[in-house]
Formats: structure tokens, C-alpha cells, sequence
């Protein structure tokens, strides 16, 4: 799952074996983790295709336990901007009409934008996988809605992690 494309060795360096080699470990890894994590959000009743916005957002900074936390609480961070944007656009187009939806699109993106300055919290696509997250659910903005998404893409986040701490173990050990 690293971000290199070609983990195979050159040919005619001998070596090609053990390129194809942690090449298919890597692969049957990586499609191993989704599938337990796919059917571990199943069981919890929670919505796979959410954790892959987890496993997705995992992956937009340089893949590490620190980085991955970081970028899953921006992911929480976007949820819940997602949540207070779908209040409010109801609660504004009684007053402002048409004028409501462009409105709180414009704060949120102010908002959601700003942040990338932030020293720590600072992943701006995670804000946006957050937000990504609740409009496609298309459910109620509440807390209980907020923690359901949360745990799917925590799991996302954690397979990812696993992932890539795997692939980091696997690469140790096997030459390329």
C-alpha cells in the first residue's frame, strides 16, 4: 500500500522472484485487511463503504500511527461541520430563502479551509473526507449519526495503519 508503484525486482537481476514475491504478500495483505475490516464494520452494523473513507483519509498524509490519528480527527472535525451545515441550511432558508445553501456553503468552506493552517490538524482532505462522509450518508445530523460514521472510518483509519505496518514488517524482512 506504500506509494511505490513498481516492487518488482528489474529483469535479469535474478531477483525477480523475490520482487513478485513480496508483490503478491503485499497485495494479499492489503485485500486481506479490507476484507476483515469490510465484515468487521458489517458486524458493528456500521457502513463499509465508510470505512473506506477512513482507510482512504489514512492514506492522504505520509502513512504513520501519528499522522493517521491526526487526520482521522480532522475526519471527525468534517463530519460534524457536515452535520451543523445540514442544520443549518433549514434553519436559514426560512429567512434568507435561496440565499441559505450558497450562504452556509461559503462559511463552511472558510471554515474547513482555514484550517489547513492549523499546526497540527492541518489535513485539509481529511476535513473534507469528513464532510464527503455525512452528505453521502444521508442521515439525521446527530451525535449518535456523527459516532456511527466515526467508528467506520476509525476502522478505515486502523486497517490502513495495519497496512501499512505490515507492508513496513513484510519490507524488513524480504529483500525487494
Amino acid at each position: 500500500m506504500s506509494h511505490e508503484t513498481n516492487t518488482t525486482a528489474p529483469a535479469g537481476h535474478g531477483s525477480s522472484n523475490t520482487g513478485t514475491s513480496l508483490y503478491i504478500i503485499l497485495t494479499v495483505t492489503a485485500a486481506l485487511t479490507a476484507a476483515t475490516a469490510a465484515q468487521t464494520s458489517l458486524l458493528l452494523t456500521l457502513p463499509p463503504w465508510a470505512m473506506f473513507m477512513g482507510w482512504v483519509a489514512y492514506f492522504t498524509r505520509r502513512p504513520s500511527a501519528a499522522e493517521g490519528f491526526q487526520t482521522w480527527v480532522c475526519t471527525i472535525f468534517g463530519l460534524c461541520v457536515g452535520a451543523a451545515a445540514t442544520l443549518a441550511v433549514p434553519l436559514l432558508a426560512p429567512t434568507l430563502g435561496s440565499v441559505a445553501f450558497p450562504l452556509v456553503v461559503l462559511c463552511v468552506a472558510l471554515l474547513v479551509i482555514s484550517m489547513r493552517g492549523l499546526p497540527v490538524l492541518s489535513n485539509l482532505l481529511g476535513y473534507f473526507i469528513g464532510m464527503i462522509t455525512f452528505f453521502a450518508a444521508h442521515i439525521e445530523p446527530e451525535l449518535s449519526s456523527i459516532a456511527k460514521l466515526g467508528s467506520a472510518t476509525a476502522i478505515g483509519s486502523i486497517a490502513g495503519w495495519l497496512v501499512q505496518t505490515v507492508e513496513k514488517k513484510v519490507r524488513s524482512i524480504l529483500p525487494a
